[in-house]
């Protein structure tokens, strides 16, 4: 069983934060190959989505506002995992954020090419053209903005 857990950067324990650092480097930047500056700018600011299975773990996503617009990345499931739905409730955890803490605000994501179809089953419509971010291809995917539940 999962337990989502939506925190800011300063409530984060150094433990979980070496987690999340940790599997970030691992995914971004070890597996795919792509040397950049992994910690940045947007982690203070960011709301941190994780995914713990016990003391594990297994899914992470950052949410953060941008402009007249808010976005998520760093959306991430550990290979160990794969294959098992968690993406999908990792995407219904990042959309539940985004509906309590931002429901007016359309969404903007800068997604891998290769997350496109998954991200347009969720609603996401990819605009412009494909475009190279940190060494790897991306293309942008709007989605309107999700509004309040009820309201």
């Amino acid at each position: 069983m999962v337990i989502w857990r939506n925190k800011e950067l300063v409530e984060l324990p150094v433990s979980e934060f070496y987690k999340v650092a940790y599997e970030r480097i691992r995914t971004f930047v070890i597996a795919q190959d792509r040397p950049y500056q992994e910690i940045d700018e947007t982690d203070p600011v960011a709301h941190h989505i994780l995914g713990m299975r016990g003391k594990q773990l297994v899914a992470y996503a950052r949410v953060f506002p941008e402009g007249d617009h808010v976005t998520f990345g760093r959306v991430l499931t550990i290979p160990e995992v794969r294959g098992q739905g968690l993406g999908r409730q990792l995407m219904t955890q990042i959309e539940a954020e985004i509906r309590r803490d931002f429901a007016n605000c359309p969404i903007q994501i800068e997604a891998q090419i290769d997350k496109q179809g998954f991200y347009e089953k969720f609603g996401y419509v990819a605009q412009g053209p494909v475009f190279d971010f940190n060494g790897s291809p991306h293309i942008r995917m709007d989605k309107a903005p999700l509004g309040v539940s009820g309201k």
